[in-house]
């Protein structure tokens, strides 16, 4: 069995397996692959956004507009919470967010108990494209898509800061 080199990039959040017989060649082949992952995040230089997190309507009232605009805000999956996601994820979402992340690993709660609700928050977010992105994902730092996809939509919301148009 060829020598098995696991390559790990961050924050890319990816995973290359390299199965080559020759040992040299495997690892060259890996450090090749991990400075392109690392080469192409780098390219994005995108800024760390301040994060929010928070499970409840109150914590969201308690916060206020304000302190949710321009942030990305980690809302965690709870049964409690999975009756009202919708309504929670809209209001974030209309006081300006920069992106929504819903964290869930598919198991807890139970899916039965939440699942319709996540598929209504990320079918709403489709639907109204205009709006601040929503992922799902594991872990509750926001993930790189998230990054890259708000960085986009503010860019598109503000064309000064297009590439080339810097002062």
């Amino acid at each position: 069995m060829p020598p098995r080199v696991l390559v790990t990039a961050e924050p890319l959040e990816s995973t290359v397996n390299v199965s080559i017989a020759d040992r040299a060649l495997a690892d060259t082949m890996a450090d090749a692959i991990t400075e392109a992952l690392r080469a192409t995040t780098a390219a994005f230089e995108l800024p760390d956004p301040r994060v929010v997190r928070l499970r409840t309507r109150k914590r969201l009232a308690s916060l206020g507009a304000d302190r949710l605009r321009g942030a990305i805000v980690v809302v965690r999956v709870t049964e409690t919470n999975g009756r009202r996601l919708p309504e929670l994820v809209e209001a974030v979402r209309a006081a300006g967010a920069l992106g929504v992340q819903l964290v869930w690993d598919g198991v807890t709660p139970a899916r039965d108990r939440v699942e319709r609700h996540v598929f209504a928050v990320l079918e709403r977010a489709r639907s109204t494209p205009a709006g601040p992105p929503v992922v799902l994902a594991r872990e509750v730092e926001p993930a790189l898509a998230l990054r890259i996809l708000a960085e986009q939509r503010a860019k598109e919301s503000d064309p000064g800061k297009e590439e080339g148009s810097r002062s």
